[in-house]
């Protein structure tokens, strides 16, 4: 699934017929197959390079959260445990945000559900949800591979501030529960505010530097 800008806020945007923005936010969240296994991860990097204030605001507190979910991901602990971790978070989050409700006041409980309306994570093997008849009250064990994937979706609202409207960040990785915690299996793509932009101008600077050459000499 890849979006960028205001149709980031819809969770399974799928049209992919409108072009690339200047200071918006792109989403992906795409995987591969290897020796018969799933992957599953989601990256949120600015289309210019760098990100604008208020999608740094919005990104650090969904990579915040990811971090904590992640460490909260050990033996014992259920895939409800590290839900409910990220639901409060987040909430705390939209607060920050000011985000309200309808009237103006802070969001009741599960009203983060408007901007975050999905599970924190899911089990993963032979399938991309894999599988869904484990409860997720089951506590996780040594060996067990879930992904973790907090976010928040700001759609033009009179209850989510101006400046965010549009802003949609999701951050996924693969994570394996070690004896001891868990290890992240997808941390080679980056996720920190300064290493996605460092990477995004890297590769921006190559791209114009392959089009330039490969422009027509007049």
């Amino acid at each position: 699934m890849v979006a960028s800008g205001a149709d980031a806020t819809t969770i399974h945007y799928g049209r992919n017929d409108k072009r690339l923005e200047p200071d918006t936010l792109l989403l992906m969240d795409a995987g591969c197959e290897l020796w018969g296994y799933s992957s599953d991860v989601t990256r949120t990097w600015p289309v210019s390079g760098r990100f604008t204030p208020a999608q740094r605001r919005v990104y650090s507190h969904v990579l915040e959260a990811h971090k904590a979910c992640v460490a909260a991901c050990g033996p014992g602990a259920t895939l409800r445990d590290v839900h409910a971790l990220s639901t409060t978070l987040l909430a705390d989050a939209m607060h920050d945000l000011g985000i309200r409700d309808h009237g103006g006041g802070r969001l009741p409980p599960g009203g983060y559900r408007d901007f975050y309306p999905h599970s924190v994570g899911h089990y993963l093997g032979l399938d991309t949800h894999d599988v869904s008849l484990v409860p997720q009250d089951s506590p996780l064990k040594p060996g067990c591979v879930l992904t973790i994937e907090p976010g928040l979706y700001l759609p033009r609202s009179p209850r989510v501030p101006e400046e965010f409207w549009g802003i949609g960040v999701r951050i996924e990785d693969d994570v394996v529960v070690d004896p001891s915690g868990a290890h992240v299996l997808s941390a080679a793509a980056p996720v920190e505010v300064d290493a996605v932009e460092a990477l995004v101008g890297t590769r921006m600077e190559e791209w114009r530097a392959m089009t330039a050459f490969a422009a027509p000499r007049l």
